[in-house]
């Protein structure tokens, strides 16, 4: 999106639970309850399951808030099928459609989808660049080190404004967010870091713009505070234990004892061990946990900072209950 354009951002958004198992038609339906309940915007993921802009269509003809994914992998198509899925979408949303944008895993883009995990975060910045090109309904004349295009336009493309939110989280990559995209759209970062690691980046960064901050925050709401710290914790214990990246995000913005002991604990076989090394200190940094008052006014003190949209998620492991609660007392009343 130019910078120039104005985009009227939501302040809320849940983050469906694609995940689960659960069907299309459920999510669909959760989505419109979200809708109805306050939320002002809704959001879909992608991993081995339903495609997002599929999803988005469908809950465009059931909904008037904005939709957007969280996130879209930018090796599961070409930037010029990301335009078009985009343009597609802002159409049935009357404009209000947002493109969180990532590069996935080695494992998901591999595995999965049997591309080659190179070059990920150049691959992010030429498809940021690729998507304002075709957005603009100008011809994509691209020469970059990743696509070389030429010769097409995007049929009824003419400068629709989708802002575009990387799910940065290294100071490089937030950098680069800096001078290409629009937004960020961190996860399991810990929220009290964010500021300080845009500042950070702000020194490799080549152009002095402000991001819009848009972090998934995982929420176990619940009457039984214990029980939603429970389901936080193994959440938590999943990612950080399993994954030497989200293992050396959190060592690196305050958390290195903790760090270190999750994925020892997750090494060797003990899941659960691994669970109760995330302290109540780091369930706090990266997500909700507790009951619908303290979710309440969890949302609203970082609303208050940092976060500029606030994306409710779900841990995995989140129950039928935890669901409706989360619609019951979330979102805030807000000013």
């Amino acid at each position: 999106m130019s910078s120039d354009t104005t985009f009227d951002y939501p302040r809320t958004g849940i983050v469906l639970p694609e995940y689960a198992d659960r069907s299309g038609d459920w999510l669909v339906d959760y989505a419109e309850d979200a809708a109805a309940s306050g939320f002002d915007s809704v959001w879909v993921g992608e991993g081995w399951g339903y495609n997002p802009f599929s999803l988005l269509a469908r809950i465009a003809e059931r909904t008037d808030c904005a939709l957007g994914t969280c996130i879209a992998n930018a090796f599961a198509r070409s930037p010029a099928a990301l335009a078009a899925n985009a343009l597609t979408i802002h159409e049935a949303t009357d404009g209000r459609f947002l493109l969180g944008l990532g590069s996935s895993t080695p494992q998901v883009v591999e595995g999965y989808h049997g591309q080659s995990f190179e070059r990920p975060l150049r691959r992010i910045r030429e498809t940021i660049e690729i998507l304002d090109l075709a957005l603009s309904g100008d011809r994509i004349d691209y020469d970059g080190e990743i696509f070389d295009l030429g010769g097409f336009a995007l049929n009824h493309a003419d400068g629709q404004a989708v802002p575009v939110l990387n799910a940065a989280l290294g100071t490089t990559n937030i950098a680069m967010s800096i001078d290409f995209a629009d937004g960020l759209l961190p996860h399991l970062m810990p929220l009290p870091a964010i500021e300080d690691a845009i500042e950070a980046a702000r020194e490799r960064a080549n152009r002095d713009r402000d991001l819009h901050v848009s972090p998934s925050i995982p929420t176990a709401v619940s009457d039984d505070p214990e029980e939603a710290r429970e389901v936080l914790s193994r959440h938590v214990a999943y990612y950080v234990g399993s994954t030497d990246f989200y293992n050396g995000v959190v060592a690196d913005h305050g958390f290195p004892e903790e760090a270190e002991a999750i994925q020892a604990a997750w090494e060797d076989g003990d899941k659960a061990g691994a669970a109760r090394a995330v302290s109540t200190d780091l369930q706090d940094a990266l997500g909700i946990a507790g009951t619908p008052e303290h979710a309440r006014e969890r949302v609203t003190e970082l609303l208050d900072g940092v976060v500029d949209t606030a994306l409710i998620s779900f841990p995995q492991g989140a129950t039928d209950e935890m669901f409706e609660a989360t619609l019951d007392a979330l979102p805030p009343e807000l000013n």
